[in-house]
C-alpha cells in the first residue's frame, strides 16, 4: 500500500501482534535488510511491513529512520505506536529492492506485509518446508541445551589416547623450504595459522630437522585448510597404519531396512586426537611465517585416516545401530 506522508492516513494492520497461542503455524522467512539477516513473519493481512522495537534496537546503527504520520491499528482497533519510517535495502535470494519499513514501539514478530509481498517473489516451497519442522526444532533446542558441553564451538579432545607415528629408525630427516604462496591466499593462510596456534593445534619452533612445505586447500565456504605435504617427508619413511576403512556401499548394506537415519560429520575430526611427544617433530611444517609443529593429528599424514577410524570405532563400540566411516558417524 502506498502511504501519503502528507496526510494523517491510517493503515489497518490485521494480526500485527499475536496474543496467546495460534492454532496455525506462522510462515517465516529470512530477509536481508540493510545487510542484517532479519526473521520476518509473512502476514497477508498487514498492509505494510513492520519491524519491532527489539529488532530495531539490536541493529540500530544500520537504520536511518524518519518521522512519519502513519498510524497503525490491530484488527481489534488498538493503536500501535510508530517510532518512525525507513527506506531499506532488501535482498532475498537473487532479488533486491528499496522498500519502506515502519518501526513500531511494540514487542513481537517482524512482519512482512502486502507492500513487500507485491515486490518480492518468495520461495514458497522452501518456506512451507521450514514451517513443518518448527516443532522438531523446539525439541532439538531442548536436547542441545541439555548437552551444550558437547556442542560447544571449541576443539574437542579424545581422552585416554595419543596418536603415534612410527618412523623407520634408519630414516634420514627431510627438510624442505617453504613454497611461495599465491598472493590471493597469503592473508587467509596467515589467519588460519593464527587460529591454529591460538587453539594450541600448532606451536611455532625455531629449529627442526624435519620440515614439510604446506598445501593450502580452499574449502567451499572460502576458508583455508592447511595441509602439510608429507608425501615428501614423513610418509615416505613411516609405517602405514592399514586399519581398514569401510566402503560406503558396505555401510548402506548394513544400515538397510531402517526408517530414520542420522549422519554426524565431526568438525576438525583428526585434530581432536593429540599427538605423542616423539611424533610431533615429524609433522613440522615450513611456511612463509616460519616453522610450526603440530600438537594434534594433522591432515596429510598417510596414517591419519587409519588412526582416526580405529579411535572412533573404539569410542562408539557397543552402541547399537551406529557405524563409523572416518569422520562420519551413522
Amino acid at each position: 500500500m502506498e502511504q501519503d506522508e502528507s496526510s494523517e492516513s491510517e493503515n489497518e494492520v490485521y494480526s500485527v501482534f499475536h496474543f496467546g497461542n495460534k492454532s496455525n503455524e506462522a510462515y517465516k522467512v529470512q530477509i536481508n535488510v540493510n545487510e542484517c539477516e532479519i526473521a520476518m513473519e509473512i502476514d497477508t493481512g498487514a498492509s505494510v511491513s513492520i519491524m519491532s522495537e527489539d529488532t530495531y534496537k539490536e541493529y540500530k546503527s544500520k537504520f536511518r529512520i524518519e518521522p512519519t504520520s502513519a498510524k497503525l491499528r490491530t484488527y481489534m482497533g488498538e493503536q500501535i505506536p510508530v517510532i518512525g519510517r525507513a527506506i531499506v535495502n532488501v535482498n532475498y535470494k537473487k532479488e533486491s529492492a528499496k522498500l519502506p519499513l515502519l518501526i513500531v514501539k511494540r514487542k513481537g514478530p517482524n512482519l512482512l506485509g502486502r507492500d513487500w509481498l507485491n515486490k518480492l517473489q518468495l520461495d514458497w516451497k522452501d518456506i512451507f518446508s521450514v514451517v513443518g519442522s518448527d516443532n522438531q526444532s523446539s525439541d532439538l533446542n531442548v536436547i542441545l541445551e541439555a548437552n551444550k558441553e558437547v556442542f560447544k564451538d571449541e576443539l574437542g579432545t579424545v581422552k585416554g589416547m595419543k596418536a603415534k607415528i612410527y618412523v623407520d629408525e634408519s630414516a634420514v630427516p627431510k627438510y624442505f623450504k617453504a613454497r611461495p604462496l599465491p598472493y590471493a591466499l597469503k592473508d587467509k593462510v596467515e589467519m588460519e595459522l593464527e587460529r591454529l596456534e591460538k587453539e594450541g593445534q600448532i606451536q611455532q619452533v625455531e629449529f627442526s630437522d624435519w620440515a614439510a612445505p604446506i598445501v593450502p586447500v580452499v574449502k567451499e565456504n572460502g576458508s583455508i585448510r592447511i595441509c602439510g605435504d608429507y608425501k615428501v617427508t614423513v610418509n615416505a619413511v613411516s609405517k602405514l597404519d592399514n586399519y581398514p576403512i569401510p566402503k560406503t556401499e558396505d555401510l548402506y548394506a548394513t544400515l538397510g531396512g531402517g526408517q530414520e537415519y542420522t549422519k554426524l560429520d565431526l568438525n576438525q575430526a583428526y585434530q581432536q586426537i593429540e599427538l605423542d611427544e616423539d611424533s610431533k617433530r615429524y609433522v613440522t611444517i615450513n611456511t612463509h611465517k616460519g616453522l610450526f609443529r603440530y600438537n594434534r593429528l594433522p591432515y596429510g599424514v598417510a596414517s591419519s585416516p587409519g588412526i582416526f577410524q580405529r579411535t572412533l570405532e573404539n569410542v562408539v563400540q557397543g552402541i547399537a545401530n551406529v557405524l563409523v566411516r572416518v569422520d562420519d558417524i551413522y
